[in-house]
């Protein structure tokens, strides 16, 4: 397995997220911590899968409208 296979998967997953994520800035650290930010929203987590889940129930929790 080469070293820059890990690397390649990881921008193309950021190019699907960013695009399923409108709005979001999303990326990966140094860490290894996958994170999307949105004004003063922040989602941060070790799996990208679960970052996924948990922007589409943030992008829900938005659209619901609020009763004034």
């Amino acid at each position: 397995m080469s070293s820059q296979q890990p690397a390649w998967h990881d921008g193309e997953r950021l190019g699907e997220l960013m695009a399923e994520f409108a709005g979001w800035r999303i990326g990966r650290g140094g860490s290894g911590h996958w994170w999307a930010v949105r004004g003063n929203e922040l989602v941060r987590t070790l799996n990208v899968e679960e970052l996924r889940a948990r922007l589409h129930e943030l992008e829900e929790i938005a659209a619901v409208p609020r009763s004034a």
